[in-house]
């Protein structure tokens, strides 16, 4: 009873169209072509993210449209036959197929991609390029036999339908593609989110609906409609965020990453991704150096806090640009002292080298900045080496940080060396000695480390 009053809608439906005054049955092309127009304007308006999905479904919108396109014309052609040549409506009529094909193809291709997932198995993705490969040889066999069997056609105006091998090859191809999607489906049914598993529920129900309608009615031409609802459902529920919001987003992390990377070594900030906890490592050969300004707090007093604070900012700031130009890592600025270190957090041979290089080009650079800003500052320059730890502890407000002996007789180096040159520990002296010339100073009695031999880098460098 049920099946009786569905037909008798149908017939219904087919009845109110021939009503219409249009002479070509052709009112379902024309509305699902109103539809794929609309979205092509909607879809193509703004940025979208660039997965597989949007990717593959950025070429299978306009090709709706086309498809749709030569359905209609197809129609058209069909219905005036015996008033056109004989290959220009075999040209179009078969042309359509071929779009069809071409058409479903790349609908079960967009179902397919809908069923990579992250971190996907590679054996089950090499499965999903498998069945790719599975729909689209068939496809392209349909397409040749297409080209060269007959094509037949039936009645004229608004009763046309056409028939034979072609025809009949379009109903079987798309049988065989529901089957094929189905059974991706359920391969990967306990993968997929709910809005990945609708384009392979519309596909199926409309290429079924289509079909059991055109076998009740041929001359009720709705699969251009059917395939408009079926890329309307398909963009309805992709998965496609905001673009604007994202690159929004992306700008809001990219000076996140600025911010950390000028505050922490870049090796580190990679690890804090990964790795959000505190950490510590030790390191068995670094040097340290601290550079200070001499009478900072008498200075002070005579040309103010705030100017005292801008020429201390930017005397440092060439100091960090100059950091550019060595494996140098700066760890921090306390007060007026300018704390760095070489050897990590990358580790390396010939550290202490490249710290001396950095500091002499540090000594003309201070004096250079004076001559330029009429100032007179000079810096105590301490210089130690061995092991240290490293690393970030705490729970708030993250510095890189570095703790040991090692780092506190480099800060004695500083505190008990001459303004203007650079003070270097025995370590220092045993491993640069005979690359660069030094001057021994008398030994020295320093809280926490007994009486200890320093020695004065010689300003000509260089043995």
């Amino acid at each position: 009873m049920q099946q009786k009053i569905f037909f008798a809608n149908i017939k219904r439906i087919e009845n109110i169209c021939y009503t219409v005054a249009m002479p070509y049955s052709i009112e379902f092309q024309i509305s699902g072509l109103v539809v794929i127009a609309v979205l092509c304007i909607v879809f193509f308006s703004k940025p979208r993210w660039k997965s597989l999905q949007n990717s593959i479904f950025r070429i299978l919108l306009p090709f709706t449209f086309f498809e749709l396109l030569m359905d209609i014309i197809s129609v058209i052609t069909v219905a005036e036959r015996d008033h056109i040549p004989g290959w220009v409506n075999d040209l179009f009529a078969k042309g359509y197929i071929i779009t069809m094909f071409v058409w479903i193809t790349g609908v079960v291709i967009y179902i397919f991609s809908n069923f990579v997932y992250a971190d996907i198995p590679e054996r089950r993705l090499k499965l999903i390029k498998a069945a790719c490969l599975f729909v689209i040889i068939p496809a392209a066999a349909r397409c040749v036999l297409t080209i060269f069997t007959p094509l037949k056609y039936a009645n004229y105006g608004r009763e046309i339908y056409s028939y034979g091998i072609p025809s009949i090859g379009t109903y079987i191809f798309s049988v065989y593609c529901v089957v094929v999607s189905i059974v991706g489906w359920l391969m990967n049914f306990r993968h997929l989110s709910f809005k990945r598993k609708i384009p392979m529920f519309a596909f199926t129900i409309m290429e079924g609906s289509v079909a059991l309608l055109q076998m009740y009615s041929k001359n009720l031409l709705v699969i251009g409609f059917g395939t408009a609802v079926c890329i309307l459902i398909m963009y309805m529920t992709m998965e496609n965020p905001d673009m604007d919001m994202i690159a929004k987003l992306n700008e809001a992390n990219r000076q996140v990453n600025n911010l950390l990377l000028n505050i922490l070594p870049a090796s580190i900030v990679a690890e804090l991704k990964e790795r959000p906890s505190t950490f510590t490592e030790k390191y068995d050969d670094v040097t340290v150096a601290f550079m200070d300004i001499v009478d900072f707090t008498k200075m002070s007093s005579v040309v103010g806090s705030e100017k005292l604070v801008n020429i201390l900012n930017s005397l440092f700031s060439e100091f960090d640009m100059l950091l550019d130009k060595y494996k140098i890592e700066k760890i921090k600025t306390i007060g007026d002292a300018y704390m760095i270190a070489s050897g990590l957090p990358e580790r390396y041979e010939n550290n202490c080298e490249e710290m001396l290089k950095f500091l002499i080009q540090a000594q003309r650079t201070i004096t250079d900045f004076n001559g330029r800003h009429n100032t007179t500052l000079r810096m105590r320059i301490g210089v130690n080496c061995g092991s240290v730890v490293a690393g970030i502890i705490g729970k708030k407000k993250f510095i890189y940080d570095l703790w040991g002996s090692t780092v506190n007789f480099a800060s004695r180096m500083e505190s008990f060396g001459v303004p203007g040159r650079i003070q270097v520990s025995q370590d220092v002296y045993d491993r640069m000695n005979g690359r660069y010339k030094f001057e021994r100073r008398e030994p020295i009695e320093i809280k926490g480390f007994g009486v200890c031999l320093c020695y004065l880098l010689e300003p000509g460098r260089k043995v």
